[in-house]
């Protein structure tokens, strides 16, 4: 399947994040071996000044994860694991958690051969 396939099914307003390598068995902003290219809303994508490279090239897509992001809402001051966009109100809250979710989409990587 290929990254346009999967982004015409995906609604505009789910998160995604657009990575490129193979999932390890890390969160992919603590994985050294991927790189994520795009972090934001589906609907968005096509609008961001970094991804016409790989949008043009529409890779083919190794795995889609739908993810989730479970952090305390104190992280600095207890030297927790930080949320990958810090900035970014929440989706859901409790008392000291958030909770935030992802489809995490992998592609193939320009090197990469893609079968």
């Amino acid at each position: 399947m290929r990254l346009s396939e999967i982004l015409s099914v995906i609604e505009g307003s789910d998160r995604i994040r657009i990575i490129e390598g193979k999932r390890g068995n890390r969160e992919p902003q603590f994985d050294p071996g991927v790189k994520i290219l795009y972090s934001g809303y589906a609907s968005m994508v096509a609008y961001h000044s970094d991804t016409d490279a790989y949008l043009e090239r529409d890779p083919e897509v190794r795995r889609v994860v739908a993810s989730q992001e479970i952090r305390h809402k104190e992280f600095k001051e207890r030297g927790l694991l930080p949320p990958y966009e810090p900035e970014i109100t929440r989706m859901y809250e409790f008392k000291d958690l958030t909770i935030f979710l992802y489809y995490d989409i992998y592609i193939f990587g320009k090197e990469e051969k893609e079968t």
